[in-house]
């Protein structure tokens, strides 16, 4: 098996365990903000309640509504800051991984010397950022902080005008917050995708300019979730670009939207819980000139060759 074929399994697995561990983490913030958020409440009802519900009217009395809100605000801040940096971190990670092991396979396959070097935090950060659906990373996070911020916001006071129980205005909350969970869940997949068909695109294109002529592929997972599944309307058809090989520097069109690669293509139809791939061959190699690079691990490759 070639080194490509053997980075790109190597890639998928890489990252589909830490989005999995992302995952888990993500749901353990949401649950220890719903505890914080819980016992703020239990302080209130247990104060104020009357007969076992707690009233707007109660609320209302010396500001405590406002600064009871104001402190389930900086609670979700906390998770939301919290939030920003573990995906951050995995979406760095993986880009790292997509590239360095892109990077690694085409040297050693077409044992050439492509002059790659390591990524500066700077050029991650701008692939992080890059609007391909028109809002960048940050401005989605903050639009989601304050979607949940006013739902629950709404909650709370729905509640109190209809003078819930504790168990019910708990559960009012904690339904908020799972719906916010799962959006958390699909936007670190979605974006892991992203960069790490983002880093494996760049590590070719940068051959393809060294003299190494690089073809992509499309792949699907080849089951029934494929866009369009069976009996789905879907402007976005990924079945038909299963197997098409085309230049890296050219884009894929999946009649909805085009780019350069899965999770690259901006239309939302086409690219939120995407799972394709892109695996790379080689069309010709202008000047193969490093016999040393034959069968070098990369551990070693990574040591030897990225330069600052």
């Amino acid at each position: 098996m070639s080194n490509l074929n053997l980075s790109a399994e190597q890639i998928n697995r890489i990252i589909g365990q830490r989005v999995k561990g992302s995952e888990r983490e993500i749901a353990k913030q949401y649950a220890n903000t719903l505890n914080e958020i819980r016992k703020e409440l239990a302080k209130l009802y247990e104060k104020y309640e009357t007969g076992g519900v707690l009233t707007y009217a109660e609320m209302a009395k010396y500001d405590r509504l406002r600064k009871f809100l104001k402190q389930i605000d900086r609670l979700l801040d906390t998770c939301y800051k919290s939030l920003k940096k573990l995906i951050y971190d995995v979406l760095g990670e993986s880009y790292l991984d997509g590239y360095y092991l892109t990077a690694w396979a085409v040297e050693t396959d077409t044992l050439s010397k492509l002059a790659y070097s390591l990524v500066s935090a700077d050029v991650i950060t701008a692939m992080i950022e890059n609007p391909i659906s028109g809002l960048t990373l940050s401005q989605r996070l903050e639009k989601n902080r304050a979607n949940i911020i006013y739902t629950i916001q709404q909650e709370i006071t729905q509640g109190l005008v209809k003078g819930e129980t504790y168990r019910t205005m708990a559960n009012r909350i904690k339904s908020a917050l799972e719906g916010d969970t799962v959006k958390a869940m699909r936007i670190v997949r979605t974006e892991a995708h992203r960069v790490k068909e983002s880093g494996k695109l760049d590590a070719a294109i940068h051959a393809n300019k060294n003299g190494v002529i690089m073809l992509k592929e499309w792949n699907t997972m080849q089951d029934e979730r494929v866009r369009p599944g069976v009996g789905k309307k879907s402007g976005a058809n990924h079945r038909m670009l299963d197997g098409k090989k085309i230049p890296v520097d050219k884009d894929f069109n999946d009649g909805l939207s085009k780019g350069k690669a899965p999770g690259l293509l901006p239309a939302a139809g086409s690219s939120i819980n995407c799972r394709c791939f892109l695996t790379y061959s080689v069309e010709k190699v202008e000047k193969p000139d490093a016999k040393e690079l034959e069968g070098m691990v990369f551990e070693q490759w990574k040591k030897e060759r990225l330069k600052k």
